[in-house]
């Protein structure tokens, strides 16, 4: 709530002057925009509800009901203030101006509100509804046409910026040649069956991404850092990730050498592999939130169904709905945050004699097609059909199909498996 004097008599100035221009101007009234609920003053909301709810409420008509009611709508000199208050015009910009000040004070009252509720019981709940009330108070507008002057001004605003947007290349050719790179503030999925090779397909692209000068945070659930460490050294290195299990016995001392300057390259990259055994959408806001904000920063996650929700639901389904939902949120957070996910496909596509997959594919959920900007599928034919019968060192065509683009063309980019050192081209 406010204490200061000097800011209530602010407040109460817009106030008045949104109430008295709109009595004293009626063409103004399809125009007031504000929601009754957000003034301060408890007579002050009365008088809106009133004006908005009665196409032929007056000047006149407000004296009455003041008698009527002062306790509601104030005594008659309260209400003659309203009345009589100098307006300098029925400018619709004014007006305008007027109503954003008086929001402007309802959501700060309201965040500072509800920051004092989380205080007073700091639990994750709590976190989390404080932080889901925050993100729907800065959504507060004054409705489409507001918005699209607003959209339209940043559209021109692009048209004649010489600053270019920040578009991230993969660093796969035939996949920027199709999407162009990534952007921020998107929620990308690569979806793919088991051991079809999303997570070295995640771990290059990281890799690529972090050569490009973007901070790169690889979040595994499933597999531990050193496992995920290895597999990014025998990619750099080209050394067989099977040796890593025994190096002293496997490797030759040139391919020892090999793994060194790959883990210099590693240790300068800026790319961390963090390991958690539980991991939730607050956990994935709070890895965001420690990206600088000079910086593009990119957060994958390994794999998106072994995600847990910050609030316990029923199914499976309603987890990884909720789960898909907050990521999306958090993309809208951060201007330089682009999150990539990685996904399970189900069981459904093994009883189909092509066995691409599809977005129906997705386990789990449809909420996730729904949110994500790009959702890219892997598929490899030798998985199905000869793997075991392949050459050592040959690599795997590896299929990269864009099945969504919200923003831009579908297609399928033709990659290289190399799946005995995890090197994806």
């Amino acid at each position: 709530m406010f204490t200061s004097e000097p800011i209530l008599d602010e407040l109460a100035h817009h106030e008045t002057q949104v109430l008295s221009r709109t009595l004293q101007y009626p063409e103004l009234k399809n125009q007031l925009k504000l929601d009754p609920s957000w003034f301060y003053d408890q007579r002050h909301q009365a008088i809106a509800k009133k004006i908005m709810s009665d196409p032929d409420f007056n000047k006149e008509k407000l004296v009455t009901e003041s008698i009527r009611d002062k306790q509601k709508y104030g005594d008659v000199e309260f209400i003659q203030t309203i009345i009589n208050y100098g307006v300098a015009s029925g400018s619709s910009a004014e007006h305008l101006t007027d109503q954003k000040f008086v929001l402007l004070k309802f959501v700060e009252r309201e965040v500072a509100k509800a920051v004092n509720e989380y205080q007073q019981d700091p639990t994750t709940e709590s976190q989390l509804k404080l932080s889901k009330r925050i993100e729907a108070l800065n959504k507060l507008d004054f409705g489409d046409s507001d918005q699209k002057f607003e959209i339209l001004r940043e559209i021109m605003g692009d048209l004649t910026s010489e600053e270019k947007r920040a578009i991230m290349k993969t660093g796969f050719k035939e996949l920027d040649d199709i999407i162009g790179g990534f952007e921020m503030q998107q929620l990308n999925v690569v979806a793919a069956r088991p051991s079809m090779g999303k997570t070295a397909f995640a771990l290059e692209l990281g890799k690529n991404l972090a050569d490009s000068g973007s901070e790169v945070i690889f979040c595994s659930i499933e597999s531990t850092v050193k496992n995920m460490t290895q597999r990014l050294l025998s990619s750099i290195s080209h050394v067989g990730l099977y040796k890593f299990k025994e190096p002293v016995k496997l490797m030759s001392n040139e391919e020892v050498d090999k793994v060194m300057g790959a883990i210099d390259i590693f240790y300068n990259k800026d790319m961390k592999i963090v390991e958690e055994a539980v991991v939730t959408p607050n956990m994935i806001r709070k890895m965001a939130n420690n990206i600088p904000e000079d910086k593009t920063g990119f957060i994958i996650i390994d794999y998106l169904q072994l995600m847990e929700p910050d609030e316990k639901l029923k199914s499976k389904y309603e987890e990884v709905s909720q789960v898909s939902r907050e990521l999306k949120i958090i993309t809208q957070e951060f201007p330089n945050v682009t999150i990539i996910a990685l996904a399970q496909l189900n069981r459904g596509v093994e009883m189909r004699q092509d066995k691409r997959p599809m977005m129906s594919d997705l386990r789990e959920s449809g909420q996730l097609e729904q949110d994500a900007n790009m959702i890219m599928m892997l598929y490899r034919d030798d998985y199905y059909h000869d793997e075991e019968n392949a050459q050592p060192g040959a690599p795997s065509p590896l299929e990269l199909i864009v099945a969504k683009n919200k923003d831009g063309d579908r297609g399928t980019a033709n990659l290289k498996f190399y799946k005995h050192i995890q090197k994806i081209y």
